[in-house]
């Protein structure tokens, strides 16, 4: 058995005696194989980086514009569709509520909700509630009324509106409360 210790210290030492000649040249013929192998690695490697920058460089940036272009009209057709269905979806739910069907009104509900949190999956925001404060960013008012909802308060969303990741694609068409009839009349 190799005694570590000993023989590190016997490196270390000033005692250590220098390597018979076939052991320096072995050792030598290794060290020279390693550098070699080193710089074939090295020059594969910038051979693979050449052909890289030459991958870069030679792209058509007019292709990759419209590559790019095509990608954002694909997305942009997407959202169309979705603010399309939802629509359709809106004026489902509308004539539910409005055809005394208690089940049919609360499946219609139950939907509008699910596609609600669908939306907000894929970066659209439904705007317009019954109830919120006016905001001119986010509802275009149609029409003003007398409502149990306080005044500059949205008393109806004729249709919801949509946001996509943070841009305004359509405002909530609304009918803006003017207060109570009871405080027209004071």
């Amino acid at each position: 058995m190799l005694d570590f210790k000993h023989e590190l210290h016997q490196l270390l030492s000033l005692e250590a005696q220098p390597l018979p000649q076939d052991e320096r040249a072995e050792m030598a013929q290794a060290a020279q194989q390693l550098i070699i192998s080193l710089n074939k690695k090295q020059t594969d490697f910038s051979m693979q980086m050449e052909e890289l920058y030459d991958i870069v460089g030679n792209l058509d940036s007019t292709a990759l514009q419209e590559a790019l272009l095509e990608e954002k009209q694909r997305a942009k057709a997407l959202v169309a569709a979705a603010v399309g269905l939802c629509d359709m979806l809106e004026d489902f739910c509308a004539y539910a509520q409005g055809s005394g069907d208690g089940p049919l009104a609360q499946q219609a509900r139950m939907m509008w909700k699910n596609a609600g949190s669908l939306l907000e999956r894929c970066g659209i925001t439904r705007l317009g509630e019954d109830g919120q404060p006016l905001d001119p960013d986010i509802h275009s008012v149609q029409s003003a009324s007398s409502s149990a909802v306080p005044e500059e308060h949205v008393a109806r969303v004729l249709q919801s509106g949509y946001r996509y990741l943070g841009t305004v694609l359509r405002k909530a068409a609304v009918v803006v409360s003017k207060g109570s009839e009871e405080d027209e009349n004071e």
